[in-house]
């Protein structure tokens, strides 16, 4: 995987090579146009044919660009939520997994004690969801007051 730093770098290059080509593109259809216009015995000077499609054609390609590197991020943050959820669900699986194995258990104080520990786990692992320091410290008060 690429540090920080080596990601970073890549990116900006990603992105100043992106944006070579749409400036290489740009530049090609303007040319076109242009020529289009000569071989049609039309000024360039004379109209606004040209600039408007030039704007048109910005537009649309930007529209593009945008529209990739958005469905890009909702992707990355699809994968996000995919691994957090993951991750929950091993760590809640494996308090239940105590839950389970404690029905063996002849002695009901230890039984006890083996589910009110993964019942605490449980928490703590959905209160690690929890977005901010704030937010946590009040859920966590929350569920200390339900108890």
């Amino acid at each position: 995987m690429l540090s920080d730093s080596q990601f970073a770098s890549w990116m900006v290059s990603r992105r100043a090579k992106a944006v070579a080509i749409f400036a290489a593109l740009l530049f090609t259809v303007h040319v076109g146009l242009v020529e289009a216009l000569h071989s049609m015995k039309i000024s360039e000077t004379t109209t606004l044919l040209d600039d408007f499609v030039f704007a048109a054609f910005g537009a649309a390609a930007l529209w593009f660009f945008l529209k990739l590197h958005a469905e890009r991020q909702e992707f990355a943050h699809a994968r996000e939520r995919l691994i957090a959820a993951a991750q929950v669900n091993h760590r809640i699986r494996r308090a239940l997994s105590v839950v389970v194995s404690s029905v063996v258990i002849q002695n009901e104080d230890d039984r006890l004690r083996l589910v009110d520990e993964a019942i605490e786990h449980i928490d703590e692992v959905l209160l690690d969801m929890a977005p901010s320091p704030g937010d946590r410290d009040a859920l966590r008060g929350f569920v200390e007051r339900t108890r």
